[in-house]
């Protein structure tokens, strides 16, 4: 469609300048990821690009290390325990904020995406010294509830996006039909929903697998996750090593989002 008041050259040229800019910030937000992949296959035994060889040697060594490997499991146990606490908390808060008929649905909106856009670091400073207040020392499940009160809101949001989209008179007609509240709710809202939820399980999981600036501040000395040691190797040593941690956590990310574009498609989650 024609913007009133402009040539169709003026038209073209406007169209060419906003797909030149997407297209270069792809490139930066892309490239970085794909230099760091291609640098865990280099041969030499330090960081450099472009890679003189190609071996699977950094994956080898990544999958030998029990150190590594270990934090691996602890990102992994993260991951799980962060996404259903978010499905566990978040579904529930979103049908209270998108159908709740009692006042304070806004502020309850407001207080669970609060610690979204408080930093990451502030949040884990202030879960660190509250629990040493009430003396609850930093572990795996100290991290796992910092790091899904952090993330929450990305739930919410997910799910009360698809709630507004939804028709109402769906779940009015099965209540008409004699279907109670659990029962609408359940046989109607809910696998309405599904894309939703799961959309949103893998955005928390992904983020409780990689966060780092909540875990750096509240994970146990012997439950330290992948971000951790990742830090670690990043301050001691220069092999590409680094680059094979990273590849494997970016995998991490690709295969949860194949995942859901297996088992539902990326494009019903909108919808």
């Amino acid at each position: 469609m024609r913007t009133p008041g402009l040539s169709p050259f003026a038209d073209r040229l406007a169209i060419g300048a906003i797909i030149a800019v997407a297209i270069a910030a792809l490139i930066l937000l892309v490239a970085p990821s794909v230099i760091v992949v291609i640098i865990s296959f280099d041969t030499r035994g330090y960081v450099s690009f472009p890679p003189e060889g190609f071996t699977f040697r950094w994956y080898r060594e990544l999958f030998a290390q029990s150190v590594l490997v270990e934090s691996m499991w602890n990102s992994l146990k993260v991951g799980v325990m962060v996404t259903i606490l978010c499905i566990v908390l978040g579904v529930p808060t979103a049908l209270a904020c998108a159908r709740g008929r009692f006042r304070g649905t806004t502020a309850l909106s407001v207080f669970v995406m609060a610690p979204h856009m408080v930093p990451g670091i502030v949040l884990g400073t202030a879960v660190l010294f509250a629990g040493a207040l009430i003396g609850v020392s930093p572990s795996i499940w100290l991290q796992s509830i910092s790091i899904a009160v952090f993330v929450l809101a990305v739930m919410v949001r997910t799910v009360t996006s698809r709630l507004q989209r939804l028709d109402p008179s769906l779940e009015e007609a099965a209540t008409n039909l004699g279907a109670t509240s659990f029962q609408s709710l359940a046989t109607i809202t809910f696998p309405l929903l599904l894309p939703a939820i799961l959309a949103g399980a893998v955005f928390t999981f992904v983020e409780g697998f990689d966060n780092l600036s909540v875990a750096i501040f509240t994970h146990g000395f012997r439950d330290r996750p992948l971000p951790i040691e990742l830090l670690a190797l990043v301050q001691n040593t220069s092999s590409p090593l680094v680059a094979a941690v990273s590849g494997f956590q970016i995998l991490i990310a690709i295969v949860a989002l194949l995942a859901v574009s297996a088992s539902i498609g990326l494009d019903k989650v909108n919808q």
